[in-house]
């Protein structure tokens, strides 16, 4: 069976034990923990990526993180092989029941406005990184979303949106996230706004142009998950309806620069063309309701978090058992 999950939720953040010590009780995790302690990357702090084969109990059969088919096909065999020297008993016992005790996407706003979000490098950049792509999301509450009208709309008006739907944007979803995951900002990292012009108002219909501009920088000199710098400029086209008190049309194009920390370039300053597209999810399929990666920075009353937070906790040193060398002789991956 194929499965995947937020890895950052079933590690139990930066490092699993502190995240039982700290009361996170979700089954999944604490299972997912305790077996993949027993794989390639072994028990302690640090990534467990992979891919892991079990019973459908969490007995440990079998990892490996690898991307190569040869070598995915023989820790598969492994797996198949220390399965066949199981019990029959131990084969395939009924698993016991795990409801989780959180989930980010409980939290999806049923009459909110929900985008879909590519990343995209743009030409310019560099070759390797051509035709490289990627998507995440971004949600609205209903409150939010009526944000981008005033309470009595005309033709010619302009006035710059609020705080919290700049934001929203600019620290958690203009980011450098083409090829994988990337940090968001704090608020008093970025700077710009959001304006919007009312171009015509046509009975219930609320049509909108949509400009700004952004800009974040790091407060880190040197930060592992986010460049130096992200400069954006922002166009886009909406149409509220006021009947139904949400927005029916949203497409938002940002164009701009990443520059890279000088520290991880051999001291030089790179930067690289990129673009991001927003436009409306459709509501009638699943992937619709994938939560968005930084929706745990949301600062928003409508989102429920978990009872442990895992990006808040503090990293601890590796442990006794996380710093022992790997079955291929390097040390786990901090």
């Amino acid at each position: 069976m194929l499965s995947t999950d937020e890895v950052w939720r079933l590690q139990g953040g930066r490092d699993s034990v502190a995240y039982r010590e700290g009361g996170g009780d979700d089954p999944e995790c604490c299972s997912f923990q305790k077996m993949a302690g027993e794989g390639h990357y072994g028990p302690g702090a640090g990534t467990k990526q992979g891919i892991y084969v079990c019973t459908s109990a969490g007995r440990f059969l079998a990892s490996i993180n690898s991307n190569s088919p040869k070598s995915v096909a023989a820790m598969l065999r492994r797996a198949l092989d220390a399965w066949s020297k199981l019990p029959e008993a131990e084969r395939a016992p009924a698993p016991a029941h795990s409801k989780p005790s959180h989930r980010w996407e409980w939290s999806y706003p049923e009459d909110g406005m929900v985008l879909e979000e590519t990343f995209r490098y743009l030409p310019g950049g560099d070759a390797e990184r051509k035709g490289a792509f990627n998507r995440d999301y971004a949600w609205f509450s209903a409150d939010e979303a009526k944000l981008f009208v005033s309470a009595s709309p005309a033709s010619g008006e302009q006035r710059e949106l609020p705080e919290v739907l700049f934001h929203r944007l600019a620290r958690q979803h203009l980011l450098n996230s083409v090829r994988g995951e990337s940090g968001a900002f704090a608020a008093s990292e970025v700077s710009g706004s959001l304006h919007a012009r009312v171009l015509a108002v046509d009975d219930d219909k609320v049509r909108l142009r949509i400009t700004g501009t952004s800009t974040a920088v790091s407060s880190k000199p040197w930060d592992h998950w986010r460049p130096q710098r992200i400069e954006a400029r922002l166009i886009g086209f909406a149409t509220f309806d006021r009947k139904q008190q949400r927005v029916e049309r949203f497409d938002l194009v940002a164009k701009g620069t990443v520059t890279l920390h000088a520290t991880r370039q051999g001291g030089k300053v790179r930067t690289r063309p990129i673009g991001w597209l927003f436009t409306l999810a459709p509501r009638d399929t699943a992937a619709a309701r994938l939560s968005p990666t930084h929706l745990y920075a949301y600062d928003a009353s409508w989102v429920t978090t978990p009872k442990v937070e895992l990006h808040a906790l503090p990293r601890k040193s590796m442990r006794s058992g996380g710093a022992k060398k790997r079955k291929d002789g390097r040390r786990p991956s901090p």
